[in-house]
C-alpha cells in the first residue's frame, strides 16, 4: 500500500471540520493541537505551587511583582527568578522578610529557604 499524503491530510481536515480534534495514527494535525493536548494531558499544576505564587504576589510591591515570577518549589526551596539585575538585588534583599511571611501565608508549602536568580 503505498503511502498517500494528500489522503491523510484531507481525512485530518474533515475530522477538525467536524469537531475531532486529534488525528489517527499515522495522520497529519496541527502542532496547536498537539501542544493544547499535551498540556490537557500534564494537568493541572500543584495547588501549593499556586497558594506559594499567590501568596508572593500579595507580598512583593506592585512594581517588583511585574518583573518577577516564581520557578518552582522544591524540597522547601522557593526559586524566584527576575528579569534584571536590578530586581535581583531588590529581592534578595528582602528575602528573609519574604520567606517569613510566606511561611506564614503559606505553611503547608513547608519552604526552608528562598533561591533568587536571573530569568533566561
Amino acid at each position: 500500500m503505498a503511502f498517500d499524503a494528500g489522503i491523510l491530510a484531507r481525512g485530518a481536515y474533515r475530522r477538525r471540520q467536524q469537531g475531532q480534534v486529534s488525528a489517527g495514527p499515522g495522520e497529519a494535525c496541527a502542532i496547536g493541537e498537539l501542544v493544547t493536548k499535551l498540556v490537557e494531558d500534564l494537568g493541572p499544576r500543584p495547588q501549593q505551587f499556586d497558594d506559594v505564587g499567590q501568596a508572593l504576589a500579595q507580598l512583593l510591591p506592585a512594581g517588583l511583582r511585574a518583573h518577577c515570577r516564581v520557578a518552582g518549589v522544591c524540597n522547601g526551596c522557593l526559586k524566584v527568578v527576575a528579569d534584571a539585575s536590578s530586581y535581583v538585588y531588590e529581592l534578595q534583599l528582602c528575602r528573609e522578610g519574604l520567606l517569613e511571611e510566606v511561611r506564614r501565608l503559606c505553611p503547608s508549602a513547608r519552604l526552608r529557604r528562598i533561591e533568587v536568580g536571573m530569568a533566561r
